[in-house]
């Protein structure tokens, strides 16, 4: 048995509306476009920030370098020509926020990156190095008691350690992220 094959319906004759169907662009909008070219720029501005003497510290040079990108972004929004849509600018600024942690991710291991930083400190004597010197050359001048006073202030003051009568227990935070830690460790085979 052959299948029926049925005429095109003609939708004038029907009385119906034609279809019609926006053809589909998958090229970035000029929002988005505007947000991939600021998210390649933002280390490099971020470098040249680094060069700036009267910008101190790391942090402010960073949430500086974000600011200068956002307001970028701003207006470019304003001054490009064309129409303006809501979904472009959206995704825009969700592709600027994600390169901004990415640079974060990033810049806060190079700037405050512990382990690096002591394996900085390291190369930088030149020498091989006792604990206790490698601890000094660390701390610029402090032994091993000073450089774990100095870990310890950092989880007290990220709220993950408290100290009461002389003991140090973990908060309700430092233990969410000590079983998140463990959680991440599992999943990516690490221990």
């Amino acid at each position: 048995m052959t299948p029926k094959i049925r005429p095109p319906i003609d939708t004038a004759q029907a009385g119906q509306r034609p279809r019609r169907f926006s053809a589909m662009n998958f090229l970035p909008g000029p929002a988005q476009t505007t947000a991939i070219c600021l998210s390649v720029a933002l280390p490099l501005l971020l470098l040249c920030y680094a060069r700036i003497t009267a910008i101190r510290g790391a942090g402010r040079r960073f949430r500086l370098g974000c600011l200068s990108v956002i307001v970028l972004f701003v207006i470019a929004c304003i001054a490009l020509p064309g129409p303006r849509h809501l979904d472009d600018v959206v995704s825009g600024l969700f592709l600027l926020a994600t390169a901004m942690m990415l640079c974060y991710v990033l810049f806060s291991l190079l700037a405050w990156g512990f382990t690096l930083t002591l394996l900085t400190a390291l190369a930088r004597a030149g020498s091989p190095l006792t604990l206790e010197q490698w601890a000094a050359a660390y701390m610029q001048g402090g032994d091993l008691g000073t450089f774990a006073h100095n870990r310890l202030k950092l989880l007290i003051g990220s709220g993950m350690v408290m100290m009461a009568d002389g003991k140090l227990a973990p908060t309700a935070k430092g233990l969410a992220v000590v079983h998140l830690v463990k959680l991440v460790r599992f999943s990516t085979g690490l221990g």
